[in-house]
């Protein structure tokens, strides 16, 4: 079955509307926090990556669901450690619910994730397999974030050490994404490790590009997060004595390399219309404009 994105979206919003219907304050600060939702980019990765292997969308939509429950737990957090005041367009949820609640809202979308596996309907031992996964992508995310917040502090950041943090911080979270669609659609090992290779390069590629952007664009950058740590362009112009003109075009062909292995990994994958909607993902078009958490 050939689905759009929009379809897809409009799936995970109904379930994510519907695993949130209380009156309690974790819930309603569950559904300020998800609704309307973001761009949605891991859940849309989960899925197409399960539907280009031969997956059946309802099976994977609740672990869809929950994939995006955790990833914007884990915004509420970043807001809390940022002290950012806003988040897609409106104050964020510690400055409406309080800062207690905001910590327990997260902790929740968090355990939502796990509960969703369980609504997937493949066996014990793919869920093991698939719970397991999530986990240490989740441990290393958390690492990276501690990497970039001492990089905020002013510790010298060798460029070295900026790409193990976007290995962590974003790279792991996409890679996992894929993996998780992958292996709850069935895939064979060898296009578990295509997709699984796939998500890595991408988010490698999307966390340089968004390190580009303020580089590409004058603005005063209203919106973005509190945390200012060193771009890569910065630190190659730091650690390597160039202009920052050219540590941007480097930056920029590190990018490219980057997509250019997504693509080469999704090369070994039948090709179909899911496929194609992942191949999207490589082609982004021109560095954008500097992103405002609103997107997240």
């Amino acid at each position: 079955m050939v689905v759009t994105d929009a379809e897809v979206a409009e799936r995970l919003r109904v379930g994510i509307a519907g695993r949130w219907v209380g009156d309690d304050p974790v819930s309603a600060a569950a559904r300020y926090a998800m609704l309307p939702p973001g761009r949605l980019m891991r859940p849309l990765l989960l899925v197409r990556s399960a539907l280009a292997v031969g997956g059946v969308l309802d099976e994977v939509i609740p672990a869809a669901v929950g994939l995006e429950c955790a990833h914007v737990g884990g915004l509420i957090h970043d807001d809390l450690i940022d002290q950012g005041e806003s988040r897609r367009g409106r104050p964020a949820v510690h400055g409406v619910f309080g800062a207690e609640t905001a910590i327990v809202t997260g902790s929740a979308l968090f355990f939502t994730w796990f509960e969703a596996l369980a609504d997937s309907g493949v066996a014990a031992e793919t869920l093991v397999e698939v719970m397991r996964v999530q986990a240490d992508a989740g441990r290393l995310a958390c690492r990276g974030a501690a990497m970039e917040v001492a990089m905020a502090e002013g510790v010298d950041t060798p460029v070295s050490t900026y790409l193990e943090m976007a290995h962590y911080k974003t790279a792991a979270m996409t890679s996992a994404a894929c993996r998780t669609g992958a292996l709850l659609g069935g895939a064979a090992p060898e296009r578990v490790a295509a997709l699984s290779g796939f998500g890595e390069a991408l988010g490698m590629a999307l966390q340089i590009r968004d390190d580009l952007a303020p580089h590409r664009q004058h603005s005063d950058m209203a919106g973005r997060r509190a945390v200012r740590r060193p771009t890569l362009p910065d630190l190659l112009a730091q650690h390597r004595a160039q202009v920052l003109v050219d540590a941007v075009h480097q930056a920029t062909d590190l990018a490219d390399h980057y997509l250019d292995r997504a693509h080469a990994h999704l090369a070994q994958l039948p090709d179909t219309p899911h496929r194609r909607a992942l191949e999207s993902w490589t082609h982004p078009g021109p560095v954008p404009a500097p992103r405002s958490n609103q997107d997240d």
